[in-house]
């Protein structure tokens, strides 16, 4: 997991630099291609700690832990390890793109540092969702294989399958022709997905605002221009702080309970 988020790194300034000698490149845009090749790094990130959840999948490693400790310390110890490993993995990385991005880019134009705490504050706040949702899919099934499915099925399959609702039901309204920065605001689905709490991903786009784009006060998402607010994406915020608790307590619940 180190080498995949220390890798996009490297990533990242090479791209920079051969599209640099076409186009132009310039540092916040370093930050952008880092974040994209995280990608990899936090599928892995997944497998890794539903897998190490699932320690009920092997009966021998299973009654090792449980016998020597409570479900309570188990999930706390391993939850936290994993959590303070990604964010320290990750936030390595993000220094060496924008410190190397600095040096070897154009850097005419700023980064904002209080725009890019600010996405930090989401981006560990969606962290803490993701940990929950991992805790309640490792205790659905015993099996690791099983609960690492369910996870990918869960956060690759929402985004993909409220997508082709949203464009059913715009069809069907005779409503296809609107603009997909306005979906939200004409579509049913498309409302309801505003509090799907893994939407707090979208605020790793303020890594990158730079001072022309807080004068503009826009700022470009998923090839979409929108305003530059720091609560534009607080409904997934505010779902996934009341979501996490539940799932946590669920899988708390669930490990208790079950019999080796």
């Amino acid at each position: 997991m180190l080498a995949a988020y220390l890798l996009a790194s490297p990533l990242a300034i090479v791209s920079g630099i051969f599209i640099e000698r076409s186009y132009g490149f310039s540092h916040d845009q370093a930050i952008d291609f880092y974040i994209l090749f995280t990608l990899p790094a936090s599928l892995m990130f997944i497998g890794i700690v539903v897998s190490s959840l699932s320690f009920d999948s092997n009966r021998d490693s299973s009654l090792f832990l449980r016998i020597r400790f409570s479900v309570k310390q188990i999930l706390i110890t391993k939850i936290g390890f994993y959590f303070v490993l990604n964010g320290s993995f990750f936030l390595a990385g993000l220094a060496i793109s924008f410190v190397v991005g600095v040096m070897i880019f154009d850097s005419t134009d700023p980064i904002s540092l209080s725009w890019m705490l600010w996405g930090l504050f989401f981006y560990f706040v969606g962290s803490i969702f993701w940990v929950g949702l991992m805790s309640f899919t490792s205790a659905i099934f015993e099996g690791a294989v099983a609960s690492v499915l369910l996870t990918l099925a869960i956060v690759l399959g929402i985004p993909i399958i409220s997508g082709i609702l949203t464009t059913i039901e715009l069809l069907m309204r005779g409503l296809i022709e609107t603009p997909p920065n306005n979906w939200q605001n004409v579509s049913y689905v498309a409302k309801i997905m505003e509090w799907w709490p893994a939407g707090t991903g979208d605020a790793t786009a303020f890594f990158g605002v730079t001072q022309s784009e807080i004068a503009a006060d826009k700022i470009t998402i998923q090839f979409q221009e929108v305003e530059l607010d720091p609560f534009f994406r607080v409904k997934p915020l505010i779902s996934s702080l009341l979501a996490t608790p539940l799932l946590m307590a669920y899988a708390w619940h669930k490990f208790s309970t079950r019999e080796i």
